[in-house]
């Protein structure tokens, strides 16, 4: 018996493809997973250029199929429960924690329903005055310099942004106060445990020790929840009504005080508050410093930003601090930028699937027990989803001449893992660049060297000229 899920053919065990078939070109190779890793985007453009835009790897183990073309991407990201299960390595699984949205995929869609009002709509309008008032002040610190380390200096900011919108603690007080009675003492010790936490993610050896980056990974992961954990009680002990609009964990205890036998555990909102800290703070950091740079590269974009700006805001352009929701929507072009800065550098791949049953899509087979990957990398500079994908071109992304397609463009991935948390890194992005060109100048010093994996980023020693607009 066939099932026919939109064009997808899926096949039962045992079942004869039909004739004419084929499989994905190319032969998986023994070092794919080194060079991938080494150079993420030479190693998508390479085999894009010999064999197109679906191709076998080896990377991450197993044959892991590299796919770009829209279709494919769709059939890639809506196969949950149908032929796909996630199919990420036993040691990531482990540092997301068993109360992760990629485990339990029956209880997926639920959890992802559950969490999405702390992080969209009213809430997250909410947010705003927070995230200016931090910005803002976080950027008064460049003044007395001539040049910033370009990422550090972001990534300082987004914590402090960050933290207070997810967690409710205040990082603008006295840090005594705000980390009295927790398990770690300041932004700087938490920062720290958030790298090493991070960085066991992508340990190759599953040896649990701290001679590894895996085993030093689990063990910040454990001292995070225990950190969170206490978070949430020192919460629930100050008593009194919850504004479940106020930050994310006041939107998880308001539901879980409505609802206490529904979706929020205690274990529950531990595991999301450290994994959208986390996941939030590096994505949204190479996000800003990716936009800062490239408006450096692309001198007319940034003046044409500064004009919609003054347009949108008329005479408060240099009198007041505060972007609104209204005047962010109304700037177009700025998100448009925004776009394409992910579209010609995103950050990562998107989350493997494996095959449950095989399937037909266009004349292609993929067999049972392959892995698939949805890679940007390739979707993001096929002339099938963008005309000239090699030009720098914010304008694509407008409205009225959009070229971007739902499975073209998958800087936050898609289907039901997509991300969360992706429109938080849009207005973070939006009011920090704001803020930046309103009142800064900035120029280049070279090409920057990118760390490329898990999350590429520009690298810690690249430095911008800065000077303060008067």
């Amino acid at each position: 018996m066939v099932q026919q899920l939109s064009d997808v053919l899926v096949l039962e065990e045992g079942q004869t493809p039909p004739t004419g078939t084929i499989t994905p070109p190319r032969q998986p190779k023994w070092l794919d997973t080194f060079n991938y890793i080494a150079n993420p985007d030479q190693f998508c453009r390479q085999n894009l250029t010999k064999y197109g835009p679906i191709f076998k790897t080896s990377v991450f183990g197993g044959t892991t199929i590299f796919v770009g073309s829209p279709r494919a991407v769709q059939m890639t990201f809506n196969g949950d429960l149908n032929y796909t299960d996630i199919a990420l390595p036993a040691t990531t699984m482990n540092m997301f924690g068993e109360y992760s949205l990629f485990q339990r995929p029956d209880l997926h869609r639920q959890r992802k329903s559950a969490l999405s009002p702390g992080l969209t709509g009213h809430a997250l309008n909410s947010y705003t005055l927070h995230m200016n008032q931090a910005i803002a002040r976080g950027i008064q610190d460049w003044i007395p310099f001539n040049k910033i380390a370009l990422y550090p200096a972001v990534e300082k900011i987004c914590f402090n942004v960050l933290t207070p919108l997810l967690l409710g603690i205040d990082l603008n007080n006295s840090e005594f106060f705000n980390f009295k009675g927790l398990p770690v003492s300041s932004s700087t010790e938490l920062k720290a445990r958030f790298n090493t936490f991070s960085n066991g993610f992508y340990g190759l050896s599953k040896w649990q020790s701290r001679f590894t980056t895996y085993g030093r990974g689990l063990k910040a992961r454990a001292e995070l929840i225990e950190f969170m954990r206490a978070v949430v009680q020192r919460r629930r002990a100050e008593g009194g009504e919850i504004n479940p609009t106020a930050d994310f964990l006041s939107m998880m205890l308001a539901a879980a005080k409505e609802n206490p036998n529904e979706v929020f555990t205690d274990a529950l909102i531990e595991n999301q508050c450290l994994l959208e800290l986390w996941a939030s703070h590096f994505q949204i950091s190479g996000l800003v410093s990716s936009l800062l740079y490239k408006l450096g590269r692309y001198r007319q974009v940034l003046q044409q930003l500064r004009q919609e700006q003054t347009q949108v805001r008329g005479k408060q352009s240099n009198t007041s601090s505060i972007f609104s929701a209204e005047q962010l929507k109304q700037m177009k072009l700025l998100e448009a930028t925004i776009k394409e800065t992910l579209r010609t550098l995103p950050p990562s791949s998107t989350a493997k699937r494996q095959l449950t049953k095989s399937v037909v899509l266009d004349g292609v087979v993929y067999e049972k027990g392959c892995s698939l990957m949805a890679e940007p990398r390739i979707a993001h500079i096929i002339p099938e989803n963008f005309s000239a994908p090699d030009v720098f071109a914010p304008e694509r992304f407008l409205e009225e001449s959009s070229e971007s397609k739902k499975y073209g463009f998958i800087p936050f991935g898609g289907g039901v893992h997509a991300c969360l948390g992706a429109q938080m890194a849009i207005l973070v992005t939006k009011i920090f660049a704001s803020h930046v060109l309103a009142q800064f100048d900035w120029e280049l010093m070279g090409d920057p060297k990118f760390v490329q994996f898990p999350i590429k980023r520009i690298q810690d020693n690249y430095q911008i000229n800065l000077s303060k607009i008067v």
